[in-house]
């Protein structure tokens, strides 16, 4: 009885010790994501995708100004008004929710006054475009008005040319901030205008719309940002548990490496717009899939939430959604590519479990589409679909005619989808950090040669060991699932190189440094052995 208690109570110990690994590693990769602790020189890590992430604020900003989105509408959107922001046409929703709205000063221009008393300078927005107009006026904290005469844009500068009868200046008139714009016709205009962004439901921007009216207005974003890195925190530790359970403690340390040093993961992590646990989820179903295909509930379970996790990212975007739809059944089809080498009766049941787990992503996607289509035409799901595919399909993917699209983009569309990928294995940064990216193509040709050499002394030698075939499928898979997205969604990833890189990252990265690494253990086990036998 002692005795058996004694197992017991070690069993416990070890559960316990491995909740507490899973919860460290949960904090660790949060603060990694929320704060770049690690990699200082990545100088892109707090204002990456700021344009992007002024979406998902823009609700909120737009909502506190007293400028509420519509409910049935669009979650995503931009919000703009007075301000002096020049950084780009859209960052002015950051500036105005960071209360940063400075006006321009230089040699002609002292806090958006010009010096020579008839000239303001502000933010060239979509709100000085619609309402600063010649012949409506602005009235001056000090009670003084100046008529628009003139509105000339240039470098994101509204120059607003005014006839105010007088010398304006900051001292005498007050802040530009706090004007007030009225038509000819004396009627105050908004103070604000909320653009929505139509390109998809924008989930997201909905979620923190809500969760603003709950935390502090002036520390929402920061908030926002621990839990979307939690989130992708919990999704990466989910994946690393799954991987332990599958295939051991090599491959779950490998892809938490990655998980924590990649430059690209890491910037992706707590961004509002992009919520990347959105991308991971899925796959983590896939994979809980693969881990307990013997178990039909799992199965059921699984096929569930890859429907809900693959609507979830479609209703947060669909930037990338092939591979991320791919990644769901990554590690099945090297399941089906292994057995129908080596054991073609466990075939027919996990192709099946393919086809159920692709048919719930599929429908996943489908119904939000559905969802946003029904938004974009007010009710009418068709003529939505028809908006979708010509506004936002034919832009980001192929078929699109250049000449109907803007000149910016129109490279995009006649380049070839090799010349795409050609894009894509030049790395201008590490893999993870301190792995060079210049050492990409070199993997990939190592752990190819490794992985034909491990199967070529296996067929040698008569050995039934399935590990190496199954890295080779696994591999293949990982492959087709990050270049999905490089080749149909060939225009996107033209133009966002700046982004696009993070697709690698859905497997195959983690297996160009796993691979070797694995090939490298079975040599060095392999020569211990053989130094034990001499003895």
């Amino acid at each position: 009885m002692e005795k058996l208690n004694s197992l017991i109570k070690k069993k416990r110990m070890r559960e316990s010790l491995y909740v507490c690994v899973l919860l460290s590693m949960v904090l660790l990769l949060t603060w990694t994501y929320f704060s770049n602790p690690f990699d200082k020189k990545n100088y892109n890590f707090n204002n990456f995708e700021a344009v992007s992430e002024a979406l998902a604020i823009g609700p909120f900003v737009a909502e506190r100004s007293g400028i509420s989105p519509l409910d049935e509408g669009y979650g995503l959107g931009y919000y703009h008004e007075n301000t002096g922001d020049t950084t780009s046409y859209w960052t002015d929703t950051l500036s105005l929710y960071r209360g940063e709205t400075a006006y321009l000063s230089n040699e002609d221009f002292l806090d958006g006054y010009g010096l020579r008393g008839d000239l303001l300078a502000f933010s060239a927005n979509l709100y000085t475009d619609t309402y600063y107009i010649p012949g409506n006026y602005f009235l001056f904290s000090d009670g003084s008005k100046a008529v628009i005469t003139k509105v000339e844009r240039k470098d994101n500068i509204c120059y607003t040319t005014v006839n105010a009868g007088m010398k304006l200046d900051r001292e005498k008139n007050g802040s530009l901030s706090e004007i007030k714009l009225f038509d000819a016709s004396g009627k105050e205009l908004p103070k604000g205008i909320f653009s929505e962004y139509p390109s998809q439901i924008g989930l997201q921007g909905r979620a923190f719309r809500i969760l603003a009216r709950v935390f502090p207005y002036e520390s929402a974003v920061t908030w926002f940002h621990l839990l979307t890195a939690a989130a992708m925190a919990l999704v990466a530790v989910v994946i690393l548990f799954l991987l332990n359970r599958k295939f051991g403690i090599g491959m779950a340390v490998v892809w938490g490496a990655v998980f924590l040093l990649s430059p690209w993961i890491v910037q992706f992590a707590r961004n509002l717009y992009w919520v990347e646990f959105t991308w991971f989820l899925p796959m983590s179903f896939g994979l809980l899939c693969s881990v307990y295909a013997d178990n039909k509930k799992i199965v059921g379970i699984s096929c569930i939430g890859v429907f809900l996790s693959v609507f979830l990212k479609s209703a947060c975007g669909y930037e990338y959604i092939t591979t991320v739809m791919m990644g769901t059944i990554l590690f099945l089809m090297a399941d089906a590519g292994t057995a129908l080498l080596t054991d073609k009766k466990e075939f027919p049941e996990i192709f099946k479990r393919i086809l159920l787990v692709g048919i719930a992503a599929l429908l996943g996607f489908l119904a939000a589409v559905c969802i946003h289509a029904y938004i974009r035409a007010d009710g009418d799901i068709w003529r939505g679909l028809c908006s979708i595919y010509e506004k936002n399909v034919l832009e980001r993917t192929w078929g699109g005619n250049p000449e109907d699209f803007p000149e910016s983009e129109r490279a995009s569309l006649e380049a070839s989808a090799l010349t795409v990928l050609k894009l894509y294995f030049h790395f201008d940064t590490s893999l993870i950090m301190g792995i060079s990216g210049k050492l990409f193509g070199g993997l990939c040709i190592l752990s190819v040669l490794a992985l034909f050499c491990g199967i070529w002394k296996d067929k040698i030698r008569g050995k039934k060991d399935k590990s190496t075939l199954y890295m080779f499928f696994l591999l293949f898979s990982a492959f087709l699932t990050s270049v999905s997205w490089f080749v149909l969604g060939k225009a996107h990833s033209y133009i966002h190189t700046h982004m696009n890189f993070v697709m690698w990252y859905f497997g195959f990265i983690q297996l160009l440094i796993y691979i070797p690494l694995r090939m490298l253990w079975i040599k060095l086990k392999g020569y211990i052995l053989r130094k034990k036998r001499k003895r």
